[in-house]
């Protein structure tokens, strides 16, 4: 699928499509993504996957849909990516004041070191 790279700036809390780097970069692979925070030329994102693979700290959507995500979607909480710029692709969407809420609840946790647990799954 084609796109037109998206030049706005990615703010906390809207959903991105961006490449990110699997852990042992061997690749990479376009997903969706949420803004966390932004480092420089680089924002601290929260990395959305179809599948779970840390059932204590994985969440799922509030409203998916608002964000051009689909019920399958699972945000990785365990812990947060590092992407660049120049890797985002464009913009999905904005999450609703709940999933705000919970995103953000779960960021100051991981920030601030401590690892956690979750029923929201």
């Amino acid at each position: 699928m084609k796109y037109k790279a998206d030049i706005s700036v990615p703010r906390p809390m809207e959903v991105w499509n961006a490449k990110v780097d699997f852990d042992n970069l061997t690749g990479a692979k376009n997903r969706p993504v949420i803004i966390l925070d932004q480092k420089g030329d680089s924002y601290i994102v929260f990395m959305v996957t179809s599948h779970g693979h840390h059932p204590e700290t994985d969440i799922k959507l509030v409203d998916p849909y608002e964000v051009m995500l689909d019920k399958t979607s699972t945000i990785r909480t365990d812990r947060t990516f590092k992407v660049e710029r120049s890797k985002f692709n464009y913009k999905m969407g904005d999450l609703i004041d709940d999933d705000c809420e919970m995103v953000q609840m779960f960021y100051g946790r991981v920030k601030n070191g401590k690892r956690i647990k979750t029923d929201y799954v």
